[in-house]
């Protein structure tokens, strides 16, 4: 399988990173799970999209951005979407990504009124799927302000939470979009929530660093997106 990741997320100029970006991660995670995966990282914000042809998979990943941002290449990976929904190729979009796959469906984006979600937070499956079950009762790593308010036409909701109830969707068996963060571990949340304490506030960021050095079921969402990606 050959699997594009569309980088969202970048470095600030000046900036010196201290964790693995997010295409690294995510494929430290997967490989374990789809040994011979090949991988092909393009910046969606810096270079040319692909031809939808070019790959069996894509992941979107996180960034800094709001989907509701009126930037060029904001409304070519919109395109880009639409487009691999037509062809029903395989997608997965994680917390910006997530929102992208909404917002280019016909979905809506809102910044939350309830402020910001950070830390591990509790969501729920509340839909069986090829790759989840209703079982999974999962603390997962959030880092957002803005949420989908309400999915595409069509797609199933099958992650909730009483912050975000739009946590996770599919569409068909093609397309996954999931807010939460399948490649942060506690030391790239923490390093955050101090990073965006100003934004975020101090009691809640508090609280956030707190549920960092409790239960943290991220090899569970790492899971649910291999094994996604190997049903076809």
């Amino acid at each position: 399988m050959n699997i594009c990741i569309l980088h969202i997320g970048h470095t600030e100029p000046g900036e010196t990173p201290k964790h693995l970006p997010s295409p690294q991660r995510f494929q430290n995670a997967l490989t374990p799970h789809l040994p011979t995966a090949k991988w092909t990282v393009i910046s969606a914000v810096k270079h040319d999209l692909p031809s939808a042809d070019a790959f069996d998979a894509y992941i979107i990943t996180g960034g800094k951005y709001s989907v509701f941002e009126d930037y060029d290449w904001q409304n070519r990976l919109f395109d880009f979407i639409r487009e691999i929904h037509k062809k029903k190729i395989k997608m997965i979009g994680v917390c910006y990504g997530h929102q992208a796959i909404a917002h280019a469906l016909g979905g809506a984006v809102e910044r939350s009124s309830k402020g910001w979600g950070v830390g591990i937070m509790p969501v729920s499956v509340v839909k069986n799927t090829g790759f989840a079950s209703r079982a999974d009762d999962v603390l997962l790593h959030a880092m957002h302000q803005d949420q989908v308010s309400a999915a595409p036409e069509g797609a199933d909701v099958f992650l909730h939470s009483d912050f975000c109830p739009i946590s996770g969707f599919t569409m068909g068996k093609h397309f996954l979009a999931i807010q939460q963060h399948p490649d942060f571990n506690p030391a790239i949340n923490e390093d955050l929530i101090h990073k965006r304490v100003d934004r975020i506030g101090q009691a809640t960021a508090d609280k956030a660093l707190a549920s960092c050095k409790g239960r943290d079921d991220t090899a569970v969402s790492v899971l649910w997106m291999a094994n996604f990606l190997s049903d076809v």
